[in-house]
């Protein structure tokens, strides 16, 4: 993308009003933290501005942008020696109200092929289709992934309502 510096500027603050709360959810979702997210969706507009192909339409610019941000994601995961202690910064994680994050809260508990999947759908509003192309799965694994997904979301949610 070759733009002067101040169209450059104007591209990212277009690309994160856009997409950015988008991308932050996505990277959260996988990474666990709200700073490791934060840097995903920096890697993310830096691969923009310097890999992007040209987009037909901004259907196709918000669907590469959602693919890169899991693949970084995805990428720092396997990079880390720590495992643990991102999930229990993932734990900590607060999304704010209480009562009407609960379910989140019990959301970001599911393993990431789930939860990426319940996010596009339930959130961010992807069709089955979007998502198996985003995923690069197939419509019928997206389904099952979707099924599975409910299915452990409603069991864990159970259980944290007899515990509270």
């Amino acid at each position: 993308m070759n733009l002067g510096r101040k169209q450059q500027e104007e591209h990212i603050r277009r690309i994160l009003d856009a997409y950015g709360d988008l991308l932050y959810r996505m990277s959260l979702s996988v990474v666990g933290n709200s700073s490791d997210a934060e840097d995903m969706v920096q890697d993310t507009l830096v691969t923009y501005m310097t890999e992007a192909p040209d987009f037909p339409d901004e259907a196709h610019e918000k669907q590469w942008l959602v693919k890169v941000v899991r693949n970084n994601s995805l990428m720092f995961i396997r990079k880390q020696k720590n495992r643990d202690r991102i999930l229990s910064e993932q734990a900590k994680v607060s999304v704010g109200r209480d009562a009407d994050y609960g379910i989140l809260d019990v959301l970001y508990t599911l393993p990431d092929k789930y939860k990426a999947v319940l996010l596009l759908f339930y959130v961010e509003e992807y069709s089955v289709e979007e998502i198996a192309t985003v995923l690069k799965k197939s419509v019928s694994a997206v389904k099952m992934r979707l099924k599975r997904g409910r299915e452990m979301l409603s069991e864990r949610y159970r259980e944290k309502e007899h515990e509270g």
